[in-house]
């Protein structure tokens, strides 16, 4: 009996080790992680994704003079360009889509105004946003990363620059997310001030939150590509007192 047991356990080592040798991975095939082995790929993992013509990687150029989301836009549908003023902040120009574009093309969003700011903790800003959708959420899986043109005129004095795109997690319900507490620190990238019209690009695995908000899970944007709402781009005094001068531009906004 004691020999046959032994002869058991060798015959399992020896199992084991020629499975390890074909290069099979014990994980869980539903985890992020499980991919690599020869015959146990995750179907998730390195998802192909879908070539997508030029024309319809446009979210807004302005060039027709319309508040719309291009109508062009791969997995869009019925969305919205605004211009908001939010914490009370002050009025901002009611027509905000103007000719000037960048590179010379016809039109371009432009914002500006007077911001004040009372420093009790309302963070006001201007915004100019995109709600990517008229319902339901957006899927930029099939695309690697966001770019637009930007201009910041030197009589802008703005303290705090920001480009964010609201998702599930970050928005609260009232905005369409699932957030409940620490809403509204978006993932995105603080934006420099600038003369001239500047190209910005943003590979999606550079896009970060600011770290302020309620946690997400799992933490990173290329995990929630398929959960996006909103565009935004903020100019704040970032809680500091005082009347401020806002002044910027946005166009040619794509993805990639």
């Amino acid at each position: 009996m004691a020999s046959m047991r032994v002869s058991s356990l060798l015959l399992a080592a020896v199992g084991i080790s020629f499975l390890a040798g074909c290069g099979a991975v014990f994980l869980n095939e539903g985890a992020k992680t499980a991919s690599l082995a020869d015959g146990l790929q995750n179907p998730q993992a390195n998802k192909p994704k879908v070539n997508i013509p030029k024309d319809q990687c446009v979210v807004g150029n302005f060039d027709d003079g319309s508040k719309n989301v291009d109508p062009k836009l791969y997995g869009g549908g019925g969305g919205l360009w605004m211009a908001l003023s939010s914490g009370g902040g002050g009025d901002i120009n009611s027509a905000f889509i103007v000719d000037g574009g960048a590179n010379g093309t016809p039109k371009a969003i432009h914002v500006f105004g007077k911001l004040t700011d009372k420093g009790d903790k309302s963070y006001p800003g201007f915004q100019v946003q995109c709600k990517l959708k008229d319902h339901g959420y957006f899927d930029a899986s099939n695309f690697t990363g966001i770019q637009f043109y930007y201009n910041c005129p030197p009589d802008d004095q703005a303290l705090k620059r920001r480009f964010g795109i609201g998702t599930a997690p970050t928005l609260p319900g009232d905005q369409g997310g699932t957030c409940s507490t620490g809403c509204y620190d978006n993932f995105g990238a603080d934006l420099a001030p600038t003369s001239d019209w500047v190209k910005k690009v943003l590979p999606f695995s550079d896009i970060k939150r600011e770290g302020w908000g309620g946690p997400v899970a799992p933490p990173d944007f290329t995990d929630h590509l398929a959960e996006l709402i909103n565009l935004g781009w903020t100019h704040s005094a970032n809680n500091m007192a005082g009347t401020y001068n806002i002044d910027y531009w946005v166009d040619e906004v794509e993805f990639f």
